[in-house]
């Protein structure tokens, strides 16, 4: 009997790891690649099937999520394409004169193919890259068509196993992504939860890893929004869509109630020193988080969810203490009412999580969701508005909720847009094509028949940006260095061709398990798979190293001067647009909740699409603090950016907390109606005039004679001046005290602004104050 359980614990972790969304796409690499290499063994054709190979691993890096229908289409453009492109480098190679131009041209072209979607990017970049694969083959081509035809039919094989999979498994990608929103919320609960234990000296870096890690989790929720609307858009919406659609709003709901903050945490500490609730809050939070990280295991596994039933006492027994404690303690009426208000949202979480546990269960489709989605159905051939059923929460009478769609730009206006030098992508382009140009000249001044390395490290080396240029330069220097270290003496020991082929496959696997985790490790690997590759191709007895160590260090180096000397994207230029953007997002976000609480809690486009924009724009200041801290910039720049940064996601964290509580019955005082008003428009006020260059509008209540600060403090003084009797009264201090912290970071934001030039408050213009 003991070997019953190991053997059921050894079947869970194999279904664990190939589930692995890294795992899964290594596994179909390796299948495909290891099926042609066997017939090339067996057929004395190693070198074809080594080509072939290079195809599929530039039909592998070029593939994007798409359904079954528009995955065949995809891979469909992308053959012909990859045809074309490599027909042109084997027929102009030969004339430098005309492949230099055409070079630069192209490259140009299809790296601002990115501004159309991240389908036609993907696309671009799997154009260039089995472009350069095509180059640097070409010494060791037999005929014409020989690299044209093997390394389109190599992407084709694994387009087709790949379109295979996709039609038996329609939804795995979208587990796979919105199992990693749940991943990523995990690690967000988990790291917040240090706040309660934590000296206050440490809350300002916990703060700044808190809006890192929220980078992950919106960008998640984005991805797995664009994968819900490409499968809704002419899909059956059967049980799984419907299930997964409701698994993802319910991860927003449960992101606005974990960035949510109820209270100072420093002054939580001070006020609770060592007290046990703390411990209380701290414990919750951890195995919330917890309990998200297996929700999202069994999501990506297909099982079922199993909640601890320990949790409800835990909050049960947190709402006691916090009850008894309050008796001995005689806690401030503003304490108390902070302290259960942030009961009720580990609450509620906790609800979320019990509802995810019933989403996961097998269950047939019931007559009411079959109705349910011939209606969606019908709205979808009719070209109406998209909507996701929110099965856990709405009543089936009620209009299903709305998901955000891209809306669509004129051709010529945006490419107008796109060409012009402010444009991000465009600097970015002009830089790669300088160094593809330079690159490209060293090659035929040298004549350097296998000296395309060179631009394959450009391609992967030269970033957007300086920060990410310069750590992948240090990954891929180091990545090389290592992969040529190992291949040196291991290829020694085991000289067969068999033995290189079996460890062309190993480091194929290990590649794509580790490029978006260990992108040092995957170099290392992708440079040892490419070096057997092209010393396979080639026919080569030894491995020839010296070469791709010299063309690797030039690339790197020729794409550190050019991000450094052409069009440098310094984030200290970007910071007013970047905090004025902050700012819009931040009022809009306001306005959406103030409308809440008079019309009602309703999980629509028009609440959802601003508090989406809040989390956008606070993202960008956390990673411009991220890519200036390695720029040549001075350290008061720095600190401005991180305190921008910082105060940003703490008035988000509380703009968040009012959201969360939105409810009719939980109404606002018409003072609190005013005060937000004026937040909405000191906000939009100050955003127009970081934008326009110009000085920033004095605050409201400094036009009018009165502090922000004191009129912020004497009213929450008021409000909170006895303690509660009723649930509204204790709602009133609340929000008043978060309305508090709200107007006190705005008015934070608003002395941050002012240090940019041109900005300062002029008194003696009246045309500068808002009205």
């Amino acid at each position: 009997m003991p070997s019953v359980p190991s053997r059921s614990a050894l079947i869970r972790g194999l279904k664990s790891f190939v589930t692995n969304s890294h795992v899964f796409l290594a596994l179909k690499v390796l299948l495909a690649m290891a099926s042609i290499l066997l017939v090339g063994l067996s057929v004395d054709r190693t070198t074809a099937a080594v080509t072939l190979v290079l195809g599929v691993m530039a039909g592998a890096l070029s593939e994007v999520d798409q359904n079954p229908k528009g995955r065949l289409l995809h891979l469909l453009v992308s053959l012909c394409c990859f045809f074309i492109a490599i027909t042109l480098v084997t027929l102009l190679i030969p004339y430098p004169w005309a492949f230099g131009p055409l070079l630069v041209l192209g490259t140009l072209v299809l790296m601002l193919m990115a501004a159309w979607g991240h389908t036609k990017g993907t696309l671009g970049f799997g154009i260039l890259l089995v472009s350069l694969y095509a180059m640097q083959g070409h010494a060791d081509s037999p005929s014409f068509w020989y690299q044209p035809l093997l390394l389109t039919l190599g992407a084709a094989w694994y387009g087709l196993l790949s379109w295979l999979i996709l039609v038996f498994w329609p939804y795995k990608q979208v587990h796979e992504q919105l199992a990693q929103c749940y991943f990523s919320l995990s690690r967000y609960l988990v790291e917040k939860s240090h706040f309660f234990d934590s000296p206050q000296e440490q809350h300002q870096a916990l703060r700044h890893q808190l809006a890192q890690i929220n980078i992950g989790l919106v960008s998640a929720l984005e991805h797995t929004k664009r994968m819900l609307n490409r499968r809704l858009k002419g899909a059956n919406t059967d049980l799984e869509l419907h299930r997964l659609l409701a698994l993802y709003l319910l991860v927003q709901d449960m992101h606005e109630r974990a960035a949510s903050s109820h209270y100072s945490y420093q002054q939580l500490n001070q006020d609770l020193h060592q007290d046990p609730v703390l411990q209380g809050y701290q414990v919750l939070l951890t195995e919330l988080g917890q309990s998200c990280a297996t929700l999202g295991q069994a999501i990506l596994s297909h099982n079922r969810y199993q909640h601890s039933k320990r949790i409800s006492w835990e909050l049960s027994a947190l709402q006691n203490q916090i009850d008894y404690r309050h008796l001995q303690q005689h806690y401030s009426p503003s304490l108390v009412s902070s302290m259960r208000y942030l009961g009720r949202n580990i609450g509620h979480l906790h609800q979320a999580l019990l509802r995810g546990e019933a989403l996961t269960q097998p269950q047939p489709l019931s007559r009411d969701q079959q109705l349910r989605a011939q209606q969606l159905r019908a709205q979808q051939l009719n070209d109406r508005p998209l909507h996701a059923p929110q099965l856990d929460e709405q009543p089936l009478s009620e209009p299903p909720v709305e998901l955000a769609q891209v809306p669509r730009q004129a051709f010529w206006p945006k490419l107008k847009a796109l060409l012009h030098p402010d444009a991000l992508l465009f600097r970015h382009c002009i830089r790669l094509c300088a160094c593809f140009a330079l690159g490209y000249g060293v090659i035929s001044y040298f004549e350097l028949a296998r000296g395309y390395w060179i631009l394959l490290t450009i391609l992967f080396v030269c970033q957007p940006s300086f920060s990410a240029t310069r750590q992948r330069l240090v990954q891929r220097t180091l990545g090389t260095l290592g992969g040529i270290l190992v291949a040196v003496p291991l290829l020694a020991v085991f000289p067969s061709v068999g033995a290189q082929v079996v460890i062309l496959l190993l480091c194929a696997f290990v590649f794509f398990t580790q490029t978006k985790v260990h992108y040092s490790w995957a170099v290392g690997f992708v440079t040892l798979f490419v070096l057997l590759a092209f010393n396979l191709q080639g026919g080569a007895s030894q491995l020839v190293w010296q070469p791709r160590l010299f063309d690797t260090l030039l690339g790197c180096a020729l794409a550190f001067v050019a991000v450094w000397c052409i069009w440098p994207d310094w984030q200290q230029r970007h910071l007013p647009r970047l905090m004025a953007e902050a700012m819009d997002a931040n009022a809009d976000y306001l306005a959406a909740i103030a409308k809440q609480f008079s019309e009602g809690r309703v999980d629509h486009l028009d609440y959802r699409l601003p508090r989406k924009h809040a989390h956008l724009a606070d993202n960008q200041l956390a990673l411009a603090w991220q890519h200036i801290r390695v720029e040549p910039v001075a350290k008061y720049w720095l600190n401005v950016c991180f305190d921008i940064a910082y105060r940003n996601h703490a008035l988000l964290s509380y703009l968040s907390a009012l959201g969360a509580h939105r409810s009719q019955n939980m109404q606002l005082l018409a003072v609190q109606e005013q005060q937000i008003h004026y937040l909405v428009q000191q906000l939009h006020a100050s955003a127009r005039a970081l934008r326009c260059n110009v000085p920033l509008p004095l605050p409201l209540n400094t036009v009018s004679g009165e502090s922000s600060e004191s009129s912020a403090a004497s009213r929450s003084t008021s409000v909170c001046a006895n303690t509660p009797a009723t649930a509204q009264q204790e709602w009133q201090c609340v929000s008043q005290q978060l309305l508090t912290h709200i107007g006190e970071l705005v008015d934070d934001l608003y002395q941050l602004a002012e240090s940019f030039p041109h900005t300062h408050s002029d008194t003696a213009a009246p045309d500068a104050r808002v009205r």
